[in-house]
């Protein structure tokens, strides 16, 4: 795909642009950082150069596309799909619209890879992202509707499969990806229609760890805000980011502390009450999605048995 704009006001240049996406849709906190930094290394895959641009996440202006194509150092003669990863697009009812906004965007084809966690470890790791962060509560204070909402896998698909077909979409679970790295990843290759023998390396490379939030709150919170979560996303380079990772958490190991920003860690009595708000869902993923949530996610059966 080519478009044409101005250059200097004096001329016009036809840059290169993709027409072919494959968008990382979420879930938050469910490997979505691993999975577009392995997919980035295969050389028919072009990975946006911001990983989260969220750009349909709200109403855009024509003008806006322009900005959305450069996310990518297009090269059509070697790439064949754009690679951009942002977990807001499965955040309804808290973000809506975004599946409405991709098919009314006529920017291409889009495909979708949705990570999924088991759900009471990804709201466990989302609670102590959200405290270290400083926008979360306590989960003394409560079980916030996006920590159930955000785990409602199926109906976050619903909203895709209102305006795409069902084969446009894969559905991969974390504990899926790290039992078989390689064969999860020549399913996602066949699924983009690129090369499934390229041979991917780092797979197994923690990335994005929770173990960073542990490091100390107030540089979770400062890579969180402001100026400094402008720095983290935008200026530094993934290699950049993990290194300092790396460093922060080795400095710390010695004298990691609990937190007496609040709890995270669920106890039973709310792990009993999270698998019957979501057991429907969790019914609907085994039966129309074949998510095997018993196998991976050790989902009681009463909860997916019953009527």
């Amino acid at each position: 795909m080519e478009y044409t704009g101005n250059h200097n006001h004096k001329q016009k240049s036809i840059v290169e642009c993709p027409d072919n996406f494959a968008l990382i849709i979420g879930a938050m906190k469910s490997g979505t950082t691993s999975l577009f930094d392995i997919l980035s290394q295969h050389p028919q895959i072009c990975p946006s150069k911001t990983k989260e641009p969220d750009y349909f996440i709200k109403d855009r202006d024509d003008n806006d596309r322009e900005n959305y194509l450069s996310l990518w150092d297009w090269k059509g003669d070697s790439h064949v799909v754009a690679l951009e990863s942002s977990v807001a697009y499965t955040k309804s009812p808290f973000i809506t619209g975004v599946p409405e906004r991709i098919k009314k965007s006529g920017l291409g084809r889009f495909k979708f890879i949705y990570m999924l966690r088991e759900p009471l470890s990804r709201i466990e790791s989302q609670a102590r992202h959200a405290l270290f962060a400083g926008w979360g509560q306590s989960l003394d204070t409560e079980i916030s509707n996006d920590l159930i909402d955000f785990s409602r896998y199926a109906m976050q698909v619903d909203d895709y499969l209102k305006y795409f077909p069902k084969h446009e979409l894969i559905l991969i679970t974390l504990e899926e990806f790290k039992s078989n790295p390689h064969e999860i990843l020549k399913r996602i290759c066949v699924f983009l229609e690129v090369d499934k023998e390229f041979r991917f390396s780092n797979v197994a490379e923690p990335r994005n760890s929770g173990e960073f939030f542990n490091a100390s709150p107030v540089v979770a919170q400062v890579t969180q805000r402001g100026v400094g979560k402008f720095i983290a996303q935008k200026i530094l380079s993934t290699k950049v980011k993990a290194w300092i990772r790396t460093i922060i958490i080795k400095l710390s190991k010695a004298k990691k502390k609990s937190s007496k920003l609040g709890r995270w860690k669920l106890n039973s009595n709310e792990e009993e009450l999270i698998f019957r708000k979501l057991a429907d869902d969790l019914k609907r993923l085994e039966s129309e999605f074949g998510v095997d949530v018993r196998r991976f996610w050790n989902v009681p059966s009463k909860y997916l048995d019953r009527d």
